[in-house]
């Protein structure tokens, strides 16, 4: 599995990204991490990024498997574990199969459910059948933003969209379509923050209060002017909000 590492003392934090992106949309937040002495990680999952060839099962439990997998080859035992949209949903099944290993879970743009799961699968089926280019992507990336970044840094993110295997990127849309880990959020029991962007459609504060009442303790922020990547849009608020606590 491709990862970007910073050194730094432990418990390390890890940081997972979501459908169709790569460890590069944490890049930022793990050299913030990295600034306070603390060591960090932010991985490709297999079929995605520079791990588009790794094989599957690339389902939302397959892909939490495959990091507590890689975590052991690594020799880490205890995280503190970050995940965005994908990877937050990746995030609460890595933290409900392995919860020894989660000292502190930041779930940021994701979700317990998908609201319209037939029109999620729709979508899922579409991509199986759309030729693997920009043309297909481009609405994908597009949607992750509330305001469109410069030309230079669209083109950055479609290229990354565009490096994941067609195969994994259907199959973890299906898996995510049909998640329910909401269920199950009232066992998690480790120190839990939520962070939503204001105007996210995909993931919204509404669905973040829901999954906030269904954690013991946890806590939800809402970023201002952010859409679906509050990490990037708006980044000095998200950081204020997500550094101490991750710190702690």
């Amino acid at each position: 599995m491709f990862t970007i590492e910073r050194k730094g003392t432990e418990p390390a934090i890890v940081f997972v990204h979501g459908f169709c992106q790569s460890s590069a949309y944490w890049a930022p937040s793990l050299d913030r991490v990295a600034e306070q002495g603390v060591r960090g990680f932010a991985v490709d999952l297999p079929g995605f990024g520079a791990s588009a060839g790794l094989g599957g099962p690339c389902t939302m439990a397959g892909l939490a498997d495959a990091l507590a997998k890689q975590l052991d080859a690594w020799g880490i035992r205890q995280i503190v574990l970050v995940g965005g949209s994908m990877g937050g949903v990746v995030a609460q099944h890595f933290t409900l199969r392995h919860p020894e290993r989660v000292e502190r879970l930041l779930l940021v743009a994701t979700g317990g459910y998908t609201a319209n799961e037939a029109l999620a699968l729709e979508k899922a089926d579409a991509l199986a059948a759309a030729a693997w280019n920009e043309e297909t992507i481009a609405p994908v990336v597009d949607g992750f933003f509330l305001q469109k970044p410069s030309a230079e840094k669209i083109a950055e993110y479609r290229e990354i969209a565009l490096s994941a295997s067609q195969k994994a990127a259907v199959e973890a849309a299906r898996s995510n379509a049909t998640n329910r880990t909401f269920d199950q959020l009232a066992s998690i029991r480790v120190p839990t923050m939520i962070v939503q962007g204001r105007h996210d459609r995909a993931r919204t504060p509404e669905h973040g209060a829901e999954m906030r009442d269904r954690i013991a303790g946890c806590v939800l922020e809402i970023i201002e002017d952010a859409g679906h990547t509050p990490q990037l849009e708006q980044p000095r608020r998200f950081h204020e909000v997500a550094l101490p606590f991750l710190l702690q």
